[in-house]
């Protein structure tokens, strides 16, 4: 089957794990990138182009079409059968012009509800909505009569792969109490200062944004952006995962909680009802309620190796029966035409 991918090239992008996963079922998978189009060829694409590009979007209907007009003769060449979207702010008129062709198209939403740009997915006649979080299934299905599947993310077990190693060799050899990674949003930042103040050794990797980040946490930030072995490596070796989800995660967990625990880390999140379902265990045992919570459990698990081993290894062999992108990507084409 023809597959196009409408979304980022980025690494580690749901786009790109969907893509690998889908190849390697056999399909011809391709990702379309608005950023590949010629207008953006002759510009280094930076932060600046990205934001005269969104500035463009937002206050011009006429040029957003246009753009996405462009991109869909870039997919009307490769002729696809099934259109899977993945960025949040496709315009719906793109939508109309690649069913328009006989393709099937659905929206796979991999984020929770503030990242809905203008609502532009609730204007587009998709054939299928995927959303991960419950309270968004409701409101949309109850309110808005749209055809809504739940999903739950995954974990690209050829690039989020286990170490060979023993996790306690690998914890000597990566020499990390705890860790935790992500945008460092306030919210974040405020959960992280509680953390480090309780005299917890924490090293903090991801993504410092441009307004409102805390510099009381520099000391413990590593100023890298991790991504495939490497990740795998410093997830699997650390001690602890510290996840925490954002506070727009109601009903759902975020991409974070599946690659840890499918690359056999160890991993306290914050609790969400969900996790009842999602995990072998009880929940109870590597979640938090309150960051208080979350120390204290910090603290008990550092002390206590062995549990922490048994523990992972059985969320592990879990999610690699159950989370994998090959299991998603199986359930989205079982789902998208039966």
């Amino acid at each position: 089957m023809k597959i196009a991918i409408i979304g980022s090239r980025g690494n580690d992008s749901m786009e790109s794990n969907l893509h690998e996963a889908f190849s390697f079922a056999g399909h011809d998978a391709r990702i379309f990138d608005i950023y590949d189009l010629k207008r953006f060829s002759f510009h280094r694409i930076d932060k600046i182009t990205h934001t005269l590009d969104k500035l463009c979007r937002v206050y011009s209907d006429n040029y957003d079409k246009q753009l996405f007009h462009a991109l869909f003769l870039r997919l009307k060449e490769f002729s696809p059968d099934f259109v899977v979207c993945v960025y949040r702010f496709v315009h719906p008129s793109f939508v109309d012009l690649c069913k328009s062709q006989g393709a099937k198209v659905i929206h796979v939403n991999p984020d929770q509800m503030t990242t809905l740009e203008y609502q532009q997915i609730f204007s587009s006649n998709y054939d299928i909505w995927f959303v991960k979080d419950s309270y968004m299934s409701s409101f949309m299905s109850k309110n808005m009569h749209l055809n809504v599947m739940l999903y739950n993310e995954a974990f690209n077990l050829r690039k989020h792969k286990k170490p060979d190693s023993t996790k306690a060799d690998c914890e000597r050899k990566i020499a990390i109490d705890v860790m935790t990674y992500g945008t460092m949003y306030p919210y974040r930042c405020r959960m992280l200062k509680s953390v480090v103040d309780s005299g917890v050794n924490m090293k903090i990797y991801g993504v410092i944004p441009h307004r409102f980040y805390s510099h009381e946490l520099d000391t413990f930030f590593q100023n890298q952006y991790i991504t495939g072995e490497k990740k795998s490596e410093i997830l699997y070796g650390s001690k602890i995962v510290f996840n925490q989800m954002h506070y727009a995660e109601v009903e759902s967990v975020n991409c974070r909680f599946f690659e840890a625990n499918g690359c056999g880390a160890f991993q306290l999140s914050d609790y969400r009802p969900i996790l009842h379902n999602l995990l072998p265990i009880n929940p109870e045992l590597v979640s938090f309620k309150s960051v208080d919570e979350g120390v204290e459990k910090i603290k008990y698990y550092l002390m206590h190796d062995d549990e922490r081993y048994e523990i992972a290894d059985e969320i592990y062999h879990h999610f690699i029966n159950h989370y994998t992108y090959d299991h998603l990507v199986k359930y989205i084409l079982d789902v998208s035409f039966s």
